[in-house]
């Protein structure tokens, strides 16, 4: 009860007795808060309030009180000065991040259209076609695409030809057992009709998984067959499997009458291959004594270790050796120093050369004497990029792609492809 009647004695009090100096002095910093809101509340309602420019917008914020002002005041301030632009990043750091996406990723610089945000990774809609100044991967192969010369790749199928011509390499072996395939390369060929032209005359099967040279069974089926000559090695992802047993049975394998070469062996330094180097030397050199034993032409696999095997050659085989160097795929210069340091050596191109992307082959097929040059499918690899839309692998019959695009790059017919690989087919393996 005494707690109440001080709370109403207080409230009824009169006002001049609640104006006395000590009442005025308690309640100071209570109407000080009270004021400070208020105008706070005022302050904050201009400052949100639609106007009809960005002068008075700009106005309101100016006159916003900074918090030093009030340092009793607890609630925070928004910020005294907002960045006009909205396209900016958030910090430095993003814009750092974003640097070396810019070189990927170039913004549009064409009138018809305003420039993309810094967020927005992906250019606008009208960069997206085969004229647009675009530097990244996807539109630059759009553009070689229409750079590489067009030949009919729907006419080679009932193309006739003389000379004809012969895949230099493939891998029966491989088509068969990832097509679950059963029947003979003669069946094989009539159910693929459509894709084996006329012009079609033979191909070098290539065996090189060592732990198939003992099973005759299975490689020999196929040396049965018209037209198809064999090849034996190991390749270099198997040589740290290559040992005394392999070595017997590749020395078995090679007595058969249509053996016409020894390989692919070699070495290969791309990170597809897990083989240590020692492996592959080891395998490397092994082979090439026992294909100079035998007088065998060699078939090389190069990948990414061209001076160390233009060395090992250099020390077990004379200079004028023969030599298939098979699927090139690096640059003409380095075409260039095979090319003149054996010069019985020939370059095998597959249907990479189909490829749009495939610039530094396009240049060796462009360069290279019709004398130096191998077609080759290497099968079931490297589908041709015309006319064989729907297949999931390659054979044989698809070297003639080979022929016509190089052909459309030399600018030639493409019998005379035809005419000078055969010579070459017939000089290296004498089929």
């Amino acid at each position: 009860m005494f707690f109440i009647w001080n709370v109403l004695k207080t409230f009824t009090t009169p006002t001049s007795v609640r104006q006395t100096e000590m009442f005025r002095k308690s309640s100071t910093p209570l109407k000080r808060s009270f004021s400070m809101i208020e105008n706070d509340d005022d302050k904050e309602t201009a400052s949100f309030t639609p106007k009809t420019s960005f002068k008075r917008f700009q106005e309101n914020l100016n006159s916003w009180p900074s918090p030093n002002q009030h340092p009793s005041f607890s609630r925070k301030s928004l910020p005294v000065k907002v960045e006009p632009d909205l396209h900016t990043s958030s910090n430095d750091t993003y814009d750092k991040q974003l640097q070396y996406r810019r070189k990927s990723y170039p913004f549009s610089k064409s009138p018809y259209h305003s420039p993309a945000s810094k967020r927005n990774f992906s250019s606008c809609r009208t960069d997206q076609t085969p004229y647009s100044p675009a530097q990244n991967a996807y539109h630059q192969q759009k553009r070689r695409r229409f750079n590489l010369p067009y030949y009919d790749a729907f006419g080679l199928m009932s193309l006739e030809s003389e000379s004809g011509f012969i895949d230099s390499h493939c891998h029966l072996d491989f088509i068969f057992h990832r097509q679950n395939y059963e029947g003979t390369f003669a069946e094989y060929q009539k159910e693929h009709k459509n894709t084996f032209p006329k012009s079609y005359r033979g191909c070098l099967a290539i065996f090189c998984n060592p732990f198939t040279f003992s099973n005759k069974d299975m490689w020999g089926k196929f040396l049965e067959e018209n037209n198809v000559w064999a090849s034996f090695g190991c390749h270099p992802h198997n040589a740290k499997d290559y040992n005394d047993h392999v070595e017997e049975s590749l020395y078995a394998a090679l007595e058969h009458s249509k053996v016409r070469a020894l390989g692919e062996i070699g070495l290969d330094y791309s990170n597809r291959n897990n083989c240590l180097k020692t492996a592959q030397f080891n395998a490397f050199r092994r082979q090439l004594k026992i294909a100079l034993e035998k007088q065998l032409p060699v078939v090389i696999h190069c990948r990414e270790a061209h001076d160390d095997a233009m060395g090992i050659i250099k020390e077990i085989l004379p200079i004028d050796y023969t030599i298939h160097l098979h699927c090139f795929t690096d640059t003409w210069e380095w075409a260039q120093k095979w090319l003149n340091e054996f010069p019985n050596l020939c370059i095998g191109i597959t249907n990479v050369v189909t490829f749009p992307s495939a610039e530094s082959v396009h240049e060796v097929a462009k360069n290279i004497p019709l004398d130096r040059l191998l077609l080759e499918t290497d099968a079931p690899y490297f589908i041709p990029k015309r006319g064989c839309q729907g297949m999931r692998w390659s054979h044989p019959g698809l070297a003639i792609h080979v022929a016509a695009q190089i052909a459309a790059l030399k600018n030639i017919p493409i019998e005379d492809v035809f005419q000078s690989t055969r010579k070459n087919t017939k000089r290296v393996y004498n089929i």
